[in-house]
């Protein structure tokens, strides 16, 4: 076994692979609207509870999307920090222009009324 097939981890059973969805912004949105249209983009539904730790991707894409918010608000550390707490995350081992949408990504929203353990 070659050192580069022992550093790819096993996908999870209920991990969705699908092609990383091309967004843009309109001359009307803010630039943090982007992460939304992607978010959307992938099968999110604005409602349920979204966990950006469980969204995963490539190196190109994440910077993709940093470039077109950064069109847009030209302050690179601003752009940083919000893709640092609510962009996906990038993993090396996944194919170009792909998203991995890992178990628990979305969380349905508790009915009212409903208690709900999320953090």
């Amino acid at each position: 076994m070659k050192t580069d097939e022992m550093a790819k981890p096993q996908i999870a059973e209920g991990t969705i692979i699908i092609d990383a969805p091309q967004v843009s912004l309109t001359p009307e949105d803010e630039a943090w609207e982007l992460l939304i249209h992607f978010y959307r983009a992938l099968g999110w539904n604005g409602d349920d509870i979204l966990d950006p730790r469980k969204i995963r991707t490539t190196q190109e894409v994440y910077d993709h999307l940093c470039n077109r918010m950064y069109e847009k608000h030209p302050n690179m550390v601003q752009v940083g920090m919000f893709m640092a707490n609510s962009g996906p995350g990038v993993d090396d081992y996944i194919p170009q222009g792909k998203v991995y949408l890992l178990e628990g990504w979305v969380t349905p929203t508790p009915e009212e009324g409903e208690c709900s353990n999320v953090a």
